[in-house]
């Protein structure tokens, strides 16, 4: 007979009974969690919801005695710097944050103030309740996090708490200081409808509660682990990465470190590529489709040794995969992570270069990979069902590298069948298309010198102040990367009135202006027509100047 297990409840707990737990050490982060990673702009938002009383998500705790804790754990970040005394290890219970971690994380950074920066941050921040704003408005307006290197801004917020228009997060945590300043010091509160709102929202503060699920270190740690990756954090359902994490922890497998060692090995990767992104690597390369559930089988059957072989392959691979789409020479022109036509392309990609080195390929594999990507970006295949035709790419590819037929969908892409005129600059057949300038050679457009792309922006040739009335200027057909410099150069001139400018820029040589503006896929029916103002004309001959590129890229 079953014996009956009574599903876990959810308790009603001080949020700031919780923070205090938090200060003393017996709060703590189990060492599986990831990093502190919320934003300025993330706490704000946690700040607004609880003076405003809104739901701020359950919080999953799991007491565990600390001579048989389960999991290793740390304490809360920041504690050291605000409280070196706590010794977590010394209290006989501890609660380890199973779910909750960022939104304890945050409050307890924004009421002890540990001089430790946020994410993306090279400097610590501090957050500030403006009660001049909060008399005039919601709370949302008079919530301010600054950062310590802005000394403009720290200098003004210490003027406004010296007049009592604004205090710190921080004089929250504690009653006996808070009333002390809000009897006794301030002079701020006149009336006593000021005094109400202004006490109101601190009681709010002061008697948060939250929903704590208590776990007992009872319930075995392969339940506690299903449970962790069941759990909705805020709402919002855990990511395939937490689910692994936890999933891999059984196996003394540390992901998150791995990640690390990612982002440490190719920094300007990692700022594009999702954790996940190497999982579903692995996932496809053993022949399986990169879905929630069967990634996690796939994980489930590699040993400790199969799975940290696999990821160091799906590292590499990526990479490769990251430094061909972004190089402007010899690679697919993505200069930047912002021109990438899909970051998702990436994992297929990623498989089909590891399956070419597996095969030792030479050039026409490489080609048959180029020749996918492409036509991948031109019909906008990776908008929809990318797990799915990630899968079904990586087999009909390895076939056709193998020795046999194209994939049918490939071949059957023309340039004919596809609509170049769009004007939408996050698609990816614009992001494409701005590419294949990239790849062109895309010289400064005033002087014909190789531009540093980096510091161009995306902009009309023919400008929209005197012909968007008439014309739909935006189209890609329309647009290059033109320098900052540059542009001011061009002002708003029509073309027959900018030309003589690029004359002059080029030494007077009209054969350097056409090659310039070459590089930019303007063809000399399009120079014609930039010299007549002529906008139809000119749209018509740098479509055939993009279709003659795309046609070069689908051979």
């Amino acid at each position: 007979m079953l014996r009956s297990i009574d599903p876990p409840k959810a308790n009603p707990e001080s949020l700031l009974g919780i923070m205090r737990d938090a200060y003393e050490g017996k709060v703590v982060i189990p060492e599986f969690q990831r990093s502190f990673v919320w934003a300025r702009e993330d706490i704000e938002e946690l700040l607004v919801s609880v003076l405003q009383g809104y739901f701020v998500g359950t919080f999953l705790m799991l007491d565990t005695p600390t001579d048989r804790r389960m999991f290793p754990f740390r304490p809360v970040e920041g504690l050291q710097e605000v409280n070196g005394s706590a010794r977590p290890h010394n209290h006989p219970t501890v609660r380890l944050v199973l779910d909750g971690q960022q939104r304890i994380t945050s409050l307890f950074y924004v009421l002890y103030e540990p001089r430790i920066p946020l994410r993306n941050a090279k400097n610590p921040y501090r957050f500030f309740f403006r009660l001049d704003l909060a008399l005039d408005a919601d709370p949302s307006d008079a919530i301010s996090g600054i950062s310590q290197s802005d000394r403009r801004r720290i200098a003004e917020m210490e003027r406004l708490i010296a007049e009592d228009r604004a205090i710190p997060f921080s004089l929250l945590r504690d009653s006996s200081a808070f009333y002390k300043w809000f009897y006794k010091e301030q002079r701020f509160l006149q009336t006593e409808e000021a005094k109400a709102l202004v006490e109101g929202y601190y009681h709010r503060f002061q008697n948060f509660m939250v929903p704590v699920v208590a776990l007992s270190a009872e319930a075995g740690k392969d339940n506690i682990v299903n449970i962790f990756e069941r759990i909705n954090r805020t709402g919002v359902t855990l990511s395939l990465f937490d689910l692994a994490v936890a999933r891999l922890y059984l196996k003394q497998v540390g992901l998150r470190g791995l990640w690390e060692d990612f982002e440490r090995s190719s920094p300007e990767a990692a700022k594009t590529v999702k954790p996940e992104f190497l999982l579903k690597v692995i996932a496809i390369s053993r022949g399986r489709e990169p879905r929630k559930s069967t990634l996690l089988d796939v994980i489930d059957e590699l040993s400790k040794e199969e799975f940290e072989a696999e990821w160091a392959a799906a590292a590499e691979c990526v990479a490769e995969a990251y430094a061909r789409t972004t190089a402007a020479k010899g690679g697919y022109g993505a200069f930047s992570p912002a021109w990438i036509p899909y970051s998702t392309v990436l994992v297929p990609l990623a498989v089909m270069l590891r399956k070419v080195s597996a095969l030792r390929g030479g050039a026409e594999m490489f080609q048959k990979v180029d020749r996918w990507y492409w036509a991948s970006v031109f019909t906008q295949r990776y908008d929809s069902a990318v797990d799915t035709r990630s899968y079904s790419d990586v087999r009909e590819m390895e076939d056709w590298l193998k020795g046999g037929s194209a994939p049918g969908w490939l071949a059957a892409v023309s340039p004919d069948g596809i609509d170049l005129s769009v004007d939408e600059s996050r698609s990816a057949l614009y992001r494409g298309l701005m590419c294949l300038v990239v790849l062109e050679g895309a010289r400064d457009f005033m002087t014909g010198q190789v531009a540093n792309l980096n510091d161009c922006h995306d902009d009309h040739i023919f400008p929209k102040s005197r012909f968007g009335k008439a014309h739909d200027v935006d189209l890609i057909l329309n647009r290059t990367l033109i320098s900052g410099t540059s542009n001011v150069m061009k002002g708003n001139h029509t073309p027959s009135g900018f030309l003589p400018k690029m004359l002059e820029k080029h030494g007077g040589d009209w054969r350097q202006v056409t090659a310039t503006l070459a590089s930019h896929l303007i063809p000399p029916a399009g120079v014609d027509a930039l010299r007549r103002d002529d906008f139809d004309a000119f749209v018509e001959a740098r479509r055939d100047a993009l279709k003659a590129r795309i046609q070069e890229k689908l051979r």
